[in-house]
């Protein structure tokens, strides 16, 4: 899919801050096999642990959630072209996010009081699991996404 055609749907990234946020993910992803994700499924949305034995990917990691927790608070998406990504931010209040960082990543969980989000929710740990398994494989391809979202 040429990035061109695609529908970014709360704009393109082109500060410094984005920038950062996409050196550190395409780091991430080159190393993807350094990486190890763990998710336990709750009732109302997921605890996964992200981590690695790498002590550079283990900081990459704690300044990837400590950056997407700043693009959160203030609106600004990432991946905006992808479905899942868009629903993420559009439905950012209904979402609770914490998270941990530990000496070997990250311990991170994500919880909804309505129902419907606990889907997108599942997705999204699908989608970074992708990411941890394969790597720039799977990451220019759209992430699964919950049957609802358009």
């Amino acid at each position: 899919m040429h990035k061109d055609s695609l529908n970014y749907r709360f704009g393109r990234g082109s500060d410094e801050s984005h920038r950062r946020d996409q050196a550190v993910f395409s780091e991430l992803l080159t190393h993807h096999q350094a990486l190890y994700r763990r998710t336990k499924i709750l009732s109302n949305g997921i605890e996964a642990l992200t981590g690695s034995e790498n002590p550079k990917l283990v900081k990459l990691l704690h300044d990837h959630v400590v950056g997407m927790e700043k693009r959160f608070a203030a609106g600004r998406a990432i991946r905006s072209w992808d479905p899942l990504f868009a629903a993420l931010f559009e439905y950012k209040d209904q979402l609770n996010f914490a998270y941990t960082l530990c000496d070997h990543g990250v311990l991170a969980t994500i919880t909804t009081d309505h129902p419907k989000l606990i889907e997108l929710i599942h997705c999204h740990d699908q989608a970074l699991h992708q990411f941890v398994d394969y790597g720039y494989e799977k990451s220019g391809n759209p992430s699964p996404k919950p049957s609802w979202l358009d």
